[in-house]
């Protein structure tokens, strides 16, 4: 079939490699424009589009969905599907009509669980011990086309959501290349989406980033795992913010205090933090405008001592008492 692909970030390339390498025909890459990146701010082009130049396919960046030569040039490539993966617009009904099969989209989730936005970073911070991948049809309504291919992906207690999106990615690239086939052969069968299931993942919000350690360690590691590496957990400390990229449950530690207390100093492992069940080893953070170290270092360069408090208590940031 001759499809047209539309994704932006690394987590899409995958899935483009993959068409690329099938029996089917990439006529035409759609990605966002090219956007300042890192800190000196120099354009830099997405992952699709340095695959796309890569593989000598065509590419189009166009601004708005209303562009009429992107429309022109989609309407003369007479294609016969359309696959979307983490493109990162709402797609005009014009663009879904366009080809004989429609457009298909993959969702990192098990629909309808996690409809929206960030269904792996809210499926890690949920607690989830399985989630996977979905091949839809698309339709206006944001995540609600009929389910063409499912794959179950086990939530590991050591994924992040990198390393989830990673896996999600590859088996993704599988699925797709499955759908495509069947989708030729006229040997798939969409099946509607369950409503007693749907569960809404929303955009990652600044209120998600902080801390509560009012909250049980199980949550407070949840929270943590799913907003690593972006944009990151963070708590205070002497009106630092902290990032807090990794911890983990130390039930040995039976003193407890009130939650983001520091309850135990290790000098070769870090501090211990109280929460609402058992205490938290702090094993990587990162104070503001520094490096990524480990809880010991963290201990040596602040001089941390029992009693200390993280997190805003009401009453400000954190501090010494």
């Amino acid at each position: 079939m001759r499809v047209f692909f539309m994704g932006t970030p690394q987590l899409a390339v995958p899935v483009l490699k993959s068409i690329i390498q099938s029996k089917h025909e990439v006529v035409l890459v759609v990605t966002q424009p090219d956007k300042p990146v890192g800190r000196q701010l120099k354009i830099g082009a997405s992952p699709i589009k340095l695959l796309a130049l890569s593989e000598g396919l065509p590419v189009i960046q166009p601004v708005t969905m209303k562009d009429e030569d992107f429309r022109k040039k989609l309407e003369e490539l007479k294609p016969d599907i359309g696959v979307v993966f983490a493109y990162g617009k709402i797609l005009p009904q014009w663009l879904l009509d366009l080809p004989r099969h429609g457009v298909i989209n993959v969702h990192a989730s098990l629909l309808p669980r996690w409809r929206g936005a960030a269904p792996i970073q809210r499926a890690i911070m949920a607690g989830d011990k399985v989630t996977g991948t979905t091949i839809m049809q698309v339709v206006k309504e944001l995540d609600a086309g009929d389910i063409l291919l499912q794959k179950e992906i086990e939530i590991s207690p050591q994924d992040t959501a990198e390393t989830l999106a990673l896996r999600i990615s590859d088996a993704s690239a599988v699925l797709m290349v499955e759908a495509l086939d069947r989708i030729e052969a006229g040997t798939i069968t969409p099946r509607k989406q369950e409503e007693s299931g749907i569960t809404y993942a929303e955009k990652i919000t600044d209120a998600d980033l902080e801390i509560n350690w009012d909250n049980s360690a199980d949550n407070i590691i949840n929270q943590i795992r799913g907003l690593n590496p972006k944009p990151g957990a963070h708590t205070h400390f002497d009106e630092t913010l902290l990032k807090v990229w990794w911890v983990a449950k130390a039930p040995e530690i039976k003193k407890q205090g009130e939650p983001g207390t520091i309850v135990h100093i290790d000098k070769h492992n870090g501090p211990y933090v109280a929460t609402t069940t058992d205490a938290l080893l702090l094993v990587e953070v990162q104070p503001a405008n520094r490096k990524k170290m480990g809880g010991a270092e963290f201990i040596r360069g602040y001089r941390l001592k029992v009693g200390d408090k993280l997190g805003f208590r009401g009453q400000g940031p954190g501090a010494r008492v």
